[in-house]
């Protein structure tokens, strides 16, 4: 009886361990302009830093005409949180990128992101609302 216990204490334990291992999360922020789709996917904190998980899809015509593009990441109070340069669509207008952002300054706290995105001379900025 005494094994049997053990083990089944044994099972519960591992399952538990298993099911609070770390899984992707819906999107937490999303938004779409004309020209632009955003979803911001949180994964959980790793040594006070949160990996946020940028994809954004262009939505206009041909996409070898973007090129190099940028795109900043602010809160709805103005405080800046992520950027990146230098980026580049693949070949079905999509990016994706995970960044890691200090989760002390709580970034991802907000009610929505503000995701600018510039590129050709261009510059858009998609309002990403909590869900």
């Amino acid at each position: 009886m005494r094994k049997f216990c053990i083990a089944l204490f044994s099972l519960f334990f591992f399952v538990s361990l298993v099911g609070c291992q770390s899984k992707v999360e819906d999107p937490l922020f999303s938004g779409e302009t004309q020209s632009w789709s955003a979803t911001i996917t949180l994964y959980p904190v790793e040594n006070s830093k949160e990996t946020a998980q940028i994809n954004l899809n262009y939505l206009g015509g041909k996409v070898e005409n973007i090129g190099d593009f940028g795109i900043n990441l602010d809160t709805s109070n103005n405080q800046n949180g992520i950027a990146v340069r230098d980026a580049r669509l693949n070949e079905e207008g999509n990016f994706k990128e995970k960044v890691k952002v200090d989760a002390s300054e709580g970034v991802m706290e907000s009610k929505h992101l503000i995701l600018t995105v510039k590129w050709n001379d261009k510059s858009e900025d998609v309002v990403l609302k909590g869900k």
